[in-house]
């Protein structure tokens, strides 16, 4: 009986090898490009077995293989993150096009053949999200409500870019009304920002000598509690991912962890980028506070960087007067601008 089961095992290994289960660590990653295409050779130790997923809203490319190994590169171009059973390619430059990616396999390596797109199409998406608006006004002090302040400022930010051919440019509410913040998110989401940018207003009645600029990031309980939420369901799910990246548990799931990463990353390095601006620029009248984590429902966008930015006290009376002044208004929408070229690695913008 036993000598009948050992043939059984070694018959059933003849027909299914042991290379893509135990097999298919990924030995070496590389890019190079030419005129039409974008390529990344992923080498494995076998002859790997793939499927392919792509989110182009995302700009995001991932391959599902029966075993691969954690790991995290960073091209110019791309960032590729290897999960177990996946690896996701986060596709950074507007002049690729993830919609007509493809990946051939030649013996042990993978090529992921992503497109150039034709030039009018080389732009970055940004979002600016004025806080609150309508029925919300947020903070009011001294007679002046923290919904004007911001969408004021957001406003001359959004002319700024609008300005700069190398920018789509959204804003979430484009006058004083009310939008929710799951509509923020959805929206975020829809339009395929490659940075969010939330601008606010903040104020301690207790403290009016407080002061400074403030900037805030995804954190760490706000990234499990978005990933579980999305995770478990999958309708919401919907919103923020390809339908054939959810439909696949395994996909949905290590997608959006890998995605929340990504936010929390890329936001804090844009607030960083954005907080050194204001100390060079601002930080003479609106002193340069510290960069925060927090569970912000705005913050929770998979795939997308995000940051909230927190431009001043309405409750110090100092601060007041340049938050509600035109002129300092624009500067602040500069220092943003700035910010936004260096985080994209762009010049400034020659009319």
């Amino acid at each position: 009986m036993r000598i009948w089961k050992l043939l059984t095992i070694l018959l059933l290994i003849s027909f299914f090898p042991l290379t893509p289960i135990f097999g298919q660590r990924v030995e070496k990653i590389s890019v190079s490009h030419d005129k039409n295409y974008y390529k990344i050779f992923i080498t494995f130790d076998g002859k790997p077995r793939f499927k392919i997923f792509k989110d182009p809203k995302r700009d995001l490319i991932t391959l599902k293989l029966s075993n691969t190994y954690r790991f995290n590169k960073e091209y110019y171009s791309v960032r590729v993150v290897g999960e177990r059973n996946l690896i996701t390619i986060f596709v950074r430059n507007p002049q690729l096009s993830t919609a007509k990616a493809k990946v051939i396999r030649k013996y042990r390596t993978l090529v992921v053949l992503i497109p150039f797109k034709h030039r009018k199409f080389f732009k970055y998406t940004v979002v600016i999200d004025p806080g609150h608006g309508g029925k919300d006004s947020g903070a009011t002090y001294f007679g002046v409500k923290e919904k004007d302040i911001n969408f004021a400022v957001a406003l001359k930010l959004y002319k700024l870019l609008r300005e700069d051919g190398r920018f789509k440019v959204y804003l979430t509410r484009k006058g004083d009304y009310f939008v929710s913040l799951t509509q923020r998110q959805k929206f975020t989401a829809q339009v395929g920002a490659d940075l969010f940018i939330s601008i606010h207003s903040n104020a301690n009645p207790y403290k009016p000598y407080k002061r400074g600029v403030e900037f805030y990031v995804l954190s760490d309980k706000g990234k499990y509690r978005k990933f579980i939420d999305l995770a478990t369901h999958p309708s919401r799910a919907l919103y923020f991912l390809d339908d054939d990246m959810v439909r696949d548990s395994t996909v949905r799931k290590k997608v959006l962890k890998t995605t929340l990463e990504f936010t929390q990353e890329e936001g804090e390095e844009f607030a960083k980028i954005a907080r050194r601006y204001w100390c060079k620029y601002l930080g003479r009248f609106i002193p340069c506070g510290g960069i925060y984590k927090r569970s912000f429902a705005v913050l929770k966008v998979p795939g997308v960087p995000t940051v909230l930015v927190e431009i001043g006290y309405m409750t110090n009376r100092r601060e007041l007067n340049l938050l509600t002044n035109p002129r300092y208004q624009w500067s602040i929408a500069k220092t943003l601008y700035r910010a936004i070229l260096d985080y994209f690695n762009l010049k400034m913008w020659k009319n």
